[in-house]
């Protein structure tokens, strides 16, 4: 009998095998055979000029430098990491290999990179940039000392492929930008692939629906939707409400009839007099067929392996959004999955598309504000 996680089959081990080489990867004709996708070179030039195009769009119809997704924030929230003490061999891989207390920012935002009023119900995001992580460095960010995670509050990425997720960019970037059109683009960001396949034509019927209710940002439970590598092991990345006070927050609605900025609102009143806990877990891959790596549409199974605690987040009451926050966090940080540490270097090939958009924006970003964007050393600002 194997070993086992919990209860629980134990975690594959990280093999090159389980990643596919760009220039390999397979996509479906039109007539259902199975063709080569196009090279990775015209797909990262494609890439480029989709995000370019994105950034100069969403520039146009904003007074400040955005981004060209999750441009607004929400809160901007200064907390303490502590990885916990006593972790089994197959939890204690990477930066949580020793029990210790990290600082770190949190940004909670939504998706799009415009900055749009909250009626327009849109996918939440989270990023958190930890500091003070040891470890042999990712390409680009040598120089760091800071792990960045990125959660959105669905458990499985939009896109499977490499070739999917630059045709979604290629959606947006064709889109008109009024603000009328952006609830068109919030139920694109929220659907199925299957959805996406069925948009065309249907550009009025969707913009006359309904979007989902506004709950707060705070209940949500977010996930990495992509893997990553886990010291030996790949995994994904959950972070779970677990203080009382936020779980009450779970699914509960907030009013956006009166203000555009009801969701950064709600944010800011919480943290007056609350803290905030939540609990980073990982989900081990233990089967390549049922969790695969190349797909990260594919939701793996919490029967096949749970998600388990490795540290709690702890963020104290606080002037959780400000101007001079948003200037030190929007302005002057970038968040990238791709600037860490190598125990924990995102996998698959969206994460490996993803990591061009992210130095993208990174350029875009620098050229707005006249100088280079550099990582942390401390967050000093924020406390």
């Amino acid at each position: 009998m194997q070993p086992t996680v919990g209860s629980r089959m134990s975690p594959l081990e990280y093999h090159p095998a389980y990643e596919v080489l760009d220039d390999q990867i397979m996509t479906e004709g039109v007539a259902g055979e199975i063709v080569p996708d196009e090279s990775k070179t015209r797909r990262k030039e494609n890439l480029q000029y989709t995000l370019r195009k994105i950034s100069e769009t969403t520039n146009r119809h904003s007074a400040y430098s955005a981004r060209s997704v999750h441009g607004k924030s929400h809160g901007l929230i200064y907390a303490e990491m502590e990885i916990y003490d006593h972790l089994p061999e197959h939890l204690a891989q990477g930066m949580f290999a020793t029990p210790k207390k990290l600082p770190l920012v949190m940004r909670f935002s939504t998706v799009p990179g415009d900055i749009l009023n909250d009626k327009l119900c849109t996918p939440r995001s989270l990023a958190i940039k930890i500091l003070g992580v040891e470890g042999e460095r990712l390409s680009g960010s040598e120089a760091a000392t800071t792990q960045n995670f990125l959660f959105v509050n669905g458990s499985s990425f939009l896109s499977s492929s490499v070739q999917q997720f630059l045709s979604n960019l290629k959606l947006l970037a064709n889109t008109d930008n009024t603000p009328e059109f952006k609830q068109f683009l919030a139920q694109i960001l929220q659907a199925t692939s299957k959805l996406i396949a069925s948009l065309s034509g249907g550009r009025e019927r969707l913009i006359s629906s309904e979007g989902q209710p506004e709950t707060n940002i705070l209940g949500e439970t977010y996930f990495s939707q992509d893997p990553i590598l886990y010291g030996n092991f790949m995994a994904k990345v959950a972070l779970v409400p677990i203080a009382p006070s936020l779980i009450a927050l779970t699914n509960k609605p907030i009013d956006v009839s009166f203000a555009s900025d009801s969701l950064k609102k709600s944010v800011v009143d919480f943290f007056i007099t609350h803290t905030a806990e939540w609990e980073l877990r990982i989900q081990l891959c233990t089967d390549i067929n049922k969790m695969p790596i190349e797909d990260s549409s594919v939701v793996w199974s919490e029967d096949v392996s749970p998600y388990l605690p490795v540290a709690k987040i702890t963020a104290k009451p606080q002037i959780a959004w400000s101007p001079y926050r948003s200037e030190v966090v929007d302005n002057g940080m970038m968040f990238s999955p791709w600037h860490g540490i190598k125990s924990h270097r995102p996998l698959g090939s969206v994460m490996r598309l993803r990591k061009i958009t992210y130095e993208m924006s990174k350029h875009t970003n620098a050229m707005s504000i006249g100088k280079a964007i550099p990582e942390p050393t401390h967050l000093d600002d924020l406390c």
